[in-house]
């Protein structure tokens, strides 16, 4: 039989033995029971760590205690967590994250499905899988513009508090050679594209000049500390 030790390298990872053989558990690697949720018409099963460690919203909802002789929920397919208001595909690209299956490529996603990471990520307080899906996004607007362009950046911006895309989207509109044209103005509000026509006419009727980060700032710069804000609540 292995000894405690080879099993168990000794140092503050150790958790308090667990029987009468003095066989520990390790604090990190040794995973507990599943927790079984509902989404839609679809069952998932997986280890309750993650949603234990990695969300408070969870963390507070799986330590509640059970009524008397209810059946806790989770602990199987008969009575699982049910998921209201949740797509089974923006749930699965989150275990995507959280449980990857692939060690080769372990975050591999689609742009829509880093999307709906960081729809749930925000929603239920992931903030590791939130910023990991921040910092993905950017590189697919880098890499492929066509898939995450400014004005879908802007309403993302918007929905789940990232502020650090407003700024450059409104820019963007802003300083672009091309006017906004009506499918952009009806996607960001018509007030928001009514204001960038008014930056870009400004500047080149009154001023002859291209319009330029300053203009932004000076009528989005409260919309901008606003939204900065609201996404330091995530940090």
């Amino acid at each position: 039989m292995t000894t405690v030790e080879a099993a168990c390298p000794s140092g503050p990872d150790l958790a308090p033995a667990s029987n009468a053989h003095n066989l520990s558990r390790h604090s990190n690697y040794y995973f507990g029971e599943n927790i079984t949720f509902k989404v839609e018409s679809c069952l998932f099963n997986v280890p309750r760590y993650h949603f234990e460690r990695s969300s408070e919203i969870f963390a507070t909802m799986l330590t509640l205690p059970a009524g008397d002789g209810a059946q806790v929920e989770g602990r199987n397919d008969e009575n699982p967590i049910v998921l209201e208001g949740v797509s089974s595909v923006d749930f699965q690209a989150l275990l995507k994250v959280l449980y990857p299956l692939d060690i080769l490529k372990p975050h591999a996603l689609t742009t829509e499905e880093w999307i709906s990471v960081l729809k749930l990520s925000t929603q239920w307080g992931f903030f590791d899988a939130r910023k990991l899906a921040i910092q993905n996004l950017m590189i697919s607007a880098t890499k492929r513009p066509d898939d995450l362009g400014h004005v879908q950046r802007i309403l993302l911006a918007r929905q789940y508090e990232v502020g650090i895309w407003l700024r450059p989207g409104y820019t963007y509109l802003a300083t672009r050679d091309g006017e906004i044209s009506r499918e952009e103005a009806e996607a960001i509000g018509w007030e928001t594209a009514f204001l960038i026509t008014q930056i870009r006419e400004r500047a080149w009727r009154f001023d002859y000049r291209k319009p330029n980060v300053a203009d932004v700032e000076r009528i989005f710069g409260e919309e901008f500390k606003q939204a900065e804000l609201a996404s330091a609540d995530f940090l």
